[in-house]
């Protein structure tokens, strides 16, 4: 392929570029005088280098300025220039002196002709220079070798062009009038795969284009000095269809006119392709968009709508109208229907770059939004956000419904769990009450059984002890009356130890009697125990029931074997009769000493052993504690009507520990083993006293000090008899 090179002979460039203006462009400025060109107002028009040389004034500074400014002229020179240029004389000279930027001063001769336009009227005038003198050659010697420099540079130029033009990746084609190519770079030629001969072909170029018809507008609308762009496909020499980017620019001659045409070729097929790949993505993001349940607005770094999907036209309700319009108008549709926001009514003007958001929106339709936001940041900067939104009215509603319907659910089964624990505590005290009815009826039946032989016993007693003392006097009166009785006799009073059996037969009456008497106490403590000739509220002697309560526990405070004897302390106050349910009071009583009796078994246990001690067994404890119960009873004094029975009972043993304090009144409840607790005793204990009878129970403890249970109960009952 051939290059552009100026060095080239005549008609080899004449061949490839036909751009006969350069070329005079060129004869001006190597021409060895220097001319400028100027038009009918003197102003400059064209001027050589040494021209440009001769004032020292850049040729830029020159062109389009008038004459006078740059030449020394007098008014008579001027009239000179003045009649060639209006057509009065077809040559004039003239000489003038100009001093260059070294100071030196230069005679020269100007010679000065008019030219003319196509239509024969003067156009202007052209201005030839020369230097005259004995200086001229040395002169003439200088420009020259500045020439030569000049037009080196020149060279080496228009080389970096040529070379500049092969080094680009897009196909340049330069064309002359005819639209003939006079000029194909290497790009071009890989492309299109045509060298230059083979595309001069008349047809060949118009080959290029798939559309033989735009071939053609492109040439009438840029030979008419416009210009044209944009893509298109064109045709490499194996008919492959490339798509390109193309550019058709004008050249124009120093007049103006079109002398051709440059075509720059900019292969885009990658940039198709990822177009298409582009397209693609965007066809799935769209259809993902439109597919999602919510409704997406995607908004720029500075507001405006990048894309939103049709859920979001259609929550918010935007008409046609509005839709259409510009991006403010449809935020602002929106804007105008939120009642109250955080972050929405302005799209998060004021979220940083890195910032998401989530709020809930209520509209003025009463719709409730779910609104989420997250920032698109590319290359460290906000690229805009992605709103998310969510209808959450129907949601709500239903949440609303279930949570009632929760609530309703909660407190029927609060009801149900506070009836099924009343039931259970009523079970609990059915079951207790059975018992206790039928202990009392038992106890009652063997009191009863008990006392019928004993009060036969004791009321027989007096008579045998009396039956006795006469018997044994009339033994007395036969021995002082018959102090020597025969040999049968005397044998048989020795034998029967006959002063043994008086002194002992008097001792053994006096046992039986305190053997009955004490069944006969016995029994009574347990007629006060189950009270089952009583009901109802009734006024009582409460120290009885205590009394007849550790009576019955009597078996339980000795000393045996497994454990020492547990001493009980009373403290007895001045009490009046009280009014209360007697049986659920003992009952009470007998729960409280049991718990503090099995306390300090327990307590025992682990602090002591027997031992044999002066040949007598006892139980040592390390610590020498005595295991003691003390019962306090006492009145305490309030108003009239609220006078206070307190009762305490304490135990020395080993306290309650803290984790269990707070259930110790649950029903079933037990730190017990099995068999031998069920839970039912402080329970019960717990609601005879708070709930029969109005009072309170209540306990203080401490670990390795005891625990003391206080009952409260008013002195009075409400529904006494």
């Amino acid at each position: 392929m051939l290059k552009a090179n100026p060095k080239a002979a005549w008609g080899t460039i004449a061949s490839r570029t036909n751009h006969a203006e350069k070329y005079l462009r060129w004869f001006v400025d190597f021409c060895p005088a220097a001319i400028a060109m100027f038009d009918c107002e003197l102003n400059y028009v064209l001027v050589s280098q040494p021209w440009v040389k001769m004032l020292g004034i850049p040729r830029l500074k020159l062109i389009g300025t008038n004459i006078y400014k740059s030449l020394p002229i007098s008014l008579s020179y001027r009239r000179g220039l003045e009649r060639c240029l209006i057509g009065g004389q077809m040559h004039y000279s003239t000489e003038v002196e100009i001093t260059d930027r070294g100071g030196l001063i230069t005679k020269y001769q100007l010679v000065v002709q008019p030219w003319y336009n196509d239509d024969g009227s003067a156009g202007g005038i052209i201005v030839a220079s020369y230097a005259m003198g004995d200086c001229q050659s040395a002169t003439l010697k200088r420009r020259l070798q500045e020439e030569i420099a000049e037009r080196q540079y020149f060279e080496d130029a228009f080389t970096k062009i040529g070379t500049a033009l092969e080094s680009t990746n897009d196909g340049i084609c330069i064309t002359d009038d005819l639209g003939q190519p006079i000029y194909l770079n290497s790009a071009f030629s890989e492309l299109f795969a045509y060298n230059l001969p083979n595309l001069q072909n008349p047809t060949e170029f118009e080959a290029l284009f798939t559309d033989p018809q735009i071939a053609k507008a492109i040439h009438a609308a840029v030979m008419h000095g416009g210009t044209w762009s944009g893509e298109l496909e064109l045709r490499d020499r194996d008919r492959k269809h490339i798509p390109i980017s193309l550019r058709v620019n004008p050249v124009k001659s120093p007049n103006g006119s079109v002398i051709g045409m440059t075509y720059v070729c900019t292969n885009i097929s990658d940039r198709k392709a990822a177009e298409a790949e582009i397209n693609k993505s965007f066809a799935a993001l769209g259809a993902t968009l439109e597919a999602t349940a919510d409704s997406i607005l995607v908004l720029d770094a500075i507001g405006n709508i990048i894309i939103c999907n049709q859920k979001f036209v259609d929550m918010w309700r935007i008409p046609s109208h509005i839709f259409t319009s510009d991006d403010a108008h449809i935020l602002q549709y929106v804007t105008e229907r939120i009642k109250s926001s955080q972050y929405l009514h302005n799209f998060g003007k004021h979220l940083s770059s890195d910032q998401n958001s989530f709020e809930i929106v209520e509209l003025e339709d009463g719709r409730t939004l779910e609104c989420y936001s997250q920032p698109q940041n590319i290359l460290n900067s906000c690229a805009g956000r992605v709103w998310s939104l969510r209808d959450i009215t129907e949601r709500l509603a239903a949440e609303a419904i279930v949570k009632a319907s929760e609530e309703k659910y909660r407190l029927q089964a609060e009801k149900l769990e506070s009836a099924l624990q009343n039931l259970k505590n009523t079970q609990a005290q059915l079951i207790q009450a059975e018992k206790m009815s039928g202990l009392g009826q038992l106890v009652a039946g063997i009191a009863h059984e008990i006392n019928n032989p004993v009060n036969f016993i004791y009321g027989n007693l007096t008579y045998a002890d009396n039956y006795t003392q006469d018997l044994l006097s009339l033994i007395e009166t036969y021995r002082n009356q018959y102090p020597h009785p025969n040999q049968v006799i005397q044998d048989k009073l020795e034998e029967i130890d006959i002063d043994f059996l008086v002194t002992d037969f008097v001792k053994l009456i006096s046992s039986i009697k305190v053997g009955a008497e004490r069944i006969q106490q016995i029994v009574k403590s347990l007629n006060k125990f189950s009270r089952s000739d009583e009901s109802g509220c009734k006024y009582v002697d409460i120290h009885e029931g205590i009394d007849s309560t550790l009576m019955i526990l009597q078996s339980r405070l000795k000393a045996n074997s497994h454990r020492p004897e547990i001493v009980i302390k009373k403290h007895y106050g001045n009490l009046p009769a009280i009014c209360c349910y007697a049986g659920q009071l003992n009952q009470v009583f007998m729960n409280l000493l049991t718990n503090a009796i099995d306390a300090l078994e327990e307590d025992n246990q682990a602090n002591g052993n027997w031992q044999v001690m002066d040949d007598k067994p006892q139980w040592i404890r390390k610590d020498g504690k005595v295991s003691i119960i003390s019962i306090t009873t006492e009145v305490q004094n309030g108003d009239q009507s609220c006078d206070r029975l307190i009762v305490k009972i304490a135990d020395n043993g080993k306290g309650i520990p803290q984790e269990l304090r707070n259930r110790l009144f649950d029903l079933f409840f037990t730190t017990k083993p099995v068999g031998k607790g069920t839970g039912l005793g402080l329970s019960l204990a717990y609601q005879i006293v708070t709930e029969n009878h109005g009072g309170k129970l209540s306990f203080n403890s401490e670990i390795g000090k005891g625990t003391e249970f206080v009952i409260e109960i008013p002195l009075k009952q409400p529904k006494a008899i």
